[in-house]
């Protein structure tokens, strides 16, 4: 038997590069699980498993749309006994994606005009009813056009209703109570996804103007970049440069101002891993409740 010794250097060098391959492989892993190209549905949209839901208004939608796509407007997963955009209950989605014709076994991949946000929220719906695999297409409807070389299909699609059982998810939505204990607990992040100026206390949709404290400013809109006149997400170790800071190792809350723009957010950290929730009255709850604490800067 030969033994193999290492000097404490090489040890080090060895240790090293373990390291890095974990890390190379746990960010791999997530690659292509929620976010996917147009390439990738060309691929698969086909397949049987799979139904493409198209989140924009029943207008647009009319007007052209991926081939064999559903239509769920966004607004139509808000709670329709409330004026709010805050999500339905249990019985209304259940009845939605049934009507849509969605299984609980099949995997949902979920586009919008070219906003994200409404493809992000929608996103955000199915997973807070605990299905567990939905993805979002980049560049939407517009990136479609442009590098798919398919023609927008003007078919009304009819369903074949299904029997889809909606389940909560907790650890994907964060009440009032929820975000008012996260403000001072250090193994969780509060990601305010809204602009400079709102964050600020310039700008805001509620009587009062800041920030839930302790929260951590990134725009949504810094999740994307412009090529060519369409806004396409920005490359996956980019977006994960701009999180990991204050990710790694923590729980994510986040909110916008009515529940959307940070959907995109949270669809963003839920491709790159993270444990992450979604305060779904965000800014203009928090904002209009005079007994909860803000900041401003």
């Amino acid at each position: 038997m030969h033994l193999v010794c290492f000097s404490y250097k090489s040890k080090i060098i060895l240790c090293l590069l373990f390291l890095s391959f974990i890390n190379v492989r746990v960010f791999a892993s997530h690659v292509g699980q929620v976010l996917v190209s147009v390439e990738w549905l060309i691929k698969h949209q086909n397949d049987t498993n799979i139904i493409i839901v198209d989140a924009r208004s029943e207008k647009k939608y009319k007007e052209g749309h991926i081939f064999g796509a559903v239509n769920i407007p966004v607004a139509d997963t808000f709670n329709p006994l409330k004026n709010t955009d805050r999500v339905g209950n249990l019985k209304h989605i259940g009845n939605l994606f049934s009507n849509a014709g969605i299984r609980n076994d099949f995997t949902v991949v979920i586009y919008d005009g070219n906003t994200y946000i409404d493809a992000g929220r929608v996103f955000w719906v199915l997973e807070v009813y605990g299905h567990k695999n939905v993805k979002l297409l980049d560049g939407g409807i517009k990136g479609w056009q442009a590098y798919s070389n398919q023609a927008l299909s003007h078919v009304m699609i009819k369903p074949k209703k299904t029997n889809y059982t909606p389940a909560i998810e907790p650890r994907r939505l964060v009440t009032k109570l929820s975000m008012r204990l996260a403000i001072n607990d250090k193994n969780k992040v509060i990601i305010d996804a809204r602009t400079k100026e709102e964050f600020s206390g310039k700008e805001s949709i509620a009587l009062r103007s800041g920030h839930i404290p302790s929260a951590v400013n990134i725009p949504w809109k810094n999740n994307f970049t412009d090529k060519n006149g369409i806004r396409m997400l920005k490359p996956i170790d980019e977006l994960d440069a701009m999180y990991k800071a204050i990710a790694i190792g923590k729980q994510i809350l986040l909110y916008c101002n009515k529940g959307k723009q940070s959907s995109l957010s949270y669809t963003i950290l839920r491709q790159l891993g993270y444990e992450a929730s979604h305060y779904d009255g965000s800014w203009f709850e928090w904002g209009n409740d005079e007994r909860l604490p803000i900041m401003q800067k």
